[in-house]
């Protein structure tokens, strides 16, 4: 079918922070995953093979269900009343009562076995609110074994997600909402996700495969609550969203042909979409979505991939860890020898590096290789981000068709 969208998305997307300031006055979110809305590890991963229903019961989701290791549940578990007060860890931690605390604790099958691993936050005064982040494991022992340790997030968050990963929230000091801002305007903008790997043997950074409407599991998580509250309901349609995607990632006007070639339906749980820009000399890109937890019963659709007829990234893979200059390869058609531009966008999609992909050879369908280099805000760790491959019209020289791959980024 096909849809015609006059509306005006004016400011969809202002920034990740806005929509996680809104998110943090809710007492709680529902869980982030879907079927295919999953984690891609980096490295190593869980012995749990995992899939959920929907979030939690009190925002009206289907409860979560489970194919995983035999006494394995999903998402934040009660913790063992020896465990569970802040006071009990502030000796472990070694805070110090004039200048840190023990903020929360937390516990889950963070391992993907039956055993439960604690998350512990320690937050510091001052006007940073800097935030460090700790997992446990043996935690009813005398002297639990510390696995993994995050310590400086600004104004920083962390909380278990649905599907047993650490997420977490800080302002990145240097990015383009935040640098030069007085302390008070600061926004929460650098989202982050850790998994379990067995062969690391510590919590390691894995991506979010969705990039649309939410870059991360931590805002799909605080986007699933605010739509369940009522608010922006477009995003419980396909079509909107895809459109959305074009409108927002690709400047194109909201007048944009869009169709839905498959699924979609309330019942679905996979939908793609076709794009057309009305642009001269433009042409269509295909949107790939899922319902965030595999949720029928008012998912949001996140979309997952972006292509187009005869173009391609087949280097780096998805979810790879990028370090700069990254070597992006693919395929497109040439005119004089340039197929188009190859382009990173940080976690709040601005454009941080580029380069002209060029073909192997001057005219027709041919293969690239690009080096491209690009300066990240962000130096503590990595941060999810999209490599994407855009050609351009003749006519306007608008955004033509784009191929988009979700990656993390490291500085």
């Amino acid at each position: 079918m096909k849809v015609s969208f006059k509306r005006h998305y004016k400011h969809l997307f202002t920034g990740a922070g806005l929509l996680l300031l809104l998110a943090l006055t809710l007492a709680a979110c529902t869980g982030g995953g879907s079927g295919s809305v999953g984690t891609t590890p980096v490295t190593g991963g869980s012995t749990a093979t995992k899939s959920a229903g929907a979030g939690s019961p009190t925002t009206g989701g289907a409860t979560p269900t489970a194919s995983l290791t035999p006494g394995v549940s999903l998402g934040p578990q009660a913790c063992p009343d020896a465990v569970k007060a802040p006071s009990h860890w502030d000796p472990i931690i070694g805070t110090q009562s004039s200048t840190s605390k023990v903020e929360g604790v937390g516990c889950a099958n963070l391992l993907g076995n039956p055993t439960l691993q604690a998350l512990i936050t320690v937050r510091y005064d001052g006007s940073g609110a800097i935030l460090d982040v700790y997992v446990y494991n043996n935690i009813t022992s005398a002297s639990p074994t510390q696995l993994f340790k995050l310590q400086g997030l600004y104004k920083g968050d962390a909380r278990i997600s649905l599907y047993n990963t650490l997420i977490t929230a800080e302002v990145d000091q240097g990015s383009s909402i935040n640098n030069g801002q007085p302390n008070a305007s600061l926004q929460q903008d650098l989202f982050r996700e850790f998994k379990w790997s067995d062969g690391a043997q510590t919590l390691v950074p894995v991506a979010f495969p969705g990039f649309f409407p939410d870059l991360t599991r931590y805002q799909a998580e605080a986007d699933q609550a605010q739509v369940n509250q009522g608010h922006q309901p477009w995003k419980l349609d396909a079509g909107m969203t895809a459109n959305a995607l074009a409108v927002n990632l690709l400047k194109w006007p909201t007048s944009a042909t869009t169709t839905v070639v498959s699924g979609g339906g309330t019942n679905d749980l996979n939908a793609v979409v076709t794009v057309k820009s009305p642009n001269p000399g433009s042409g269509t890109i295909t949107v790939t979505l899922n319902r965030l937890e595999r949720n029928t019963n008012g998912g949001i659709w996140e979309a997952t991939e972006v292509s187009a007829a005869d173009m391609s990234i087949t280097a780096p893979p998805a979810g790879d860890r990028l370090t700069s200059p990254a070597t992006v390869s693919g395929t497109g058609n040439a005119f004089e020898g340039k197929i188009g531009k190859v382009v990173v966008l940080d976690h709040l999609y601005n454009d941080i590096g580029h380069a002209d992909a060029v073909g192997a050879i001057g005219n027709g369908n041919t293969t690239f290789s690009v080096s491209v280099p690009y300066t990240a805000s962000f130096h503590g760790g990595s941060q999810e981000g999209i490599v994407a491959l855009y050609a351009y019209s003749n006519a306007d020289s608008s955004i033509a068709a784009a191929v988009m791959v979700k990656e993390l980024l490291s500085a």
